[in-house]
């Protein structure tokens, strides 16, 4: 996995890929908690000059994280639209609290005995699952490690089901760091220690 913290490394980073390698491309991520904020347009905003260098192939898709909040104040059609409105409309979007089956999969594929134990007493403890153990699903997913038939959705405008990316990029605020390296270390400590290698963090700062 690289952590990208400078928008023009990017480009740079992945001209060693085969241009014949689709992408999945993660912007957005929004908790169905929260209004569309700075953090949201600054995803908008880089996904956009990057666009303009890229000549790989690439779909776009948005993860909306239900599975924290205790509320819900927005939803997939009103996150859509605004993405219809700024010219950003996704291929494809999934629900976090979707990704449990697959995270329970993931979990019992850890090798270092260490790490599953902490983990499984995490979740007994809290009765919740980290977001790093779900962020490493959520990849897995993408990469079609995991199965993404019940996880990854179509939007209104996309008439082809999901299929595994060869690579993934994911566009995010620079305070997901922490988790993001964990949910590394956690792929990395599993039967799936080979997908570190598709997976690209480019992070954007923005005020927390």
């Amino acid at each position: 996995m690289q952590f990208i913290t400078d928008i023009s490394q990017l480009d740079t980073a992945t001209k060693h890929f085969s241009s014949h390698e689709e992408y999945s491309v993660e912007f957005f991520h929004i908790y169905s908690d929260e209004n569309i904020s700075e953090r949201h347009i600054k995803s908008l905003e880089y996904l956009g000059e990057l666009q303009k260098t890229w000549s790989f192939p690439y779909s776009r898709i948005v993860l909306i994280d239900d599975y924290n909040p205790d509320e819900k104040i927005i939803g997939v059609e009103e996150i859509i639209a605004y993405l219809d409105a700024n010219s950003m409309h996704p291929d494809y979007f999934a629900y976090e609290s979707d990704l449990i089956n697959n995270a329970n999969i993931l979990l019992e594929s850890i090798r270092d005995a260490k790490t599953y134990r902490s983990y499984t007493k995490y979740i007994q403890h809290h009765n919740k699952y980290p977001c790093s153990l779900l962020t490493a699903s959520w990849y897995l997913t993408r990469l079609g490690y995991l199965d993404s038939t019940t996880v990854i959705r179509t939007t209104h405008k996309s008439d082809n089901p999901y299929t595994a990316s060869k690579r993934l990029i994911n566009i995010l605020p620079d305070y997901y760091q922490p988790i993001e390296k964990l949910a590394n270390q956690l792929i990395l400590k599993s039967s799936y220690s080979a997908a570190s290698d598709r997976i690209e963090d480019l992070f954007y700062s923005v005020d927390h």
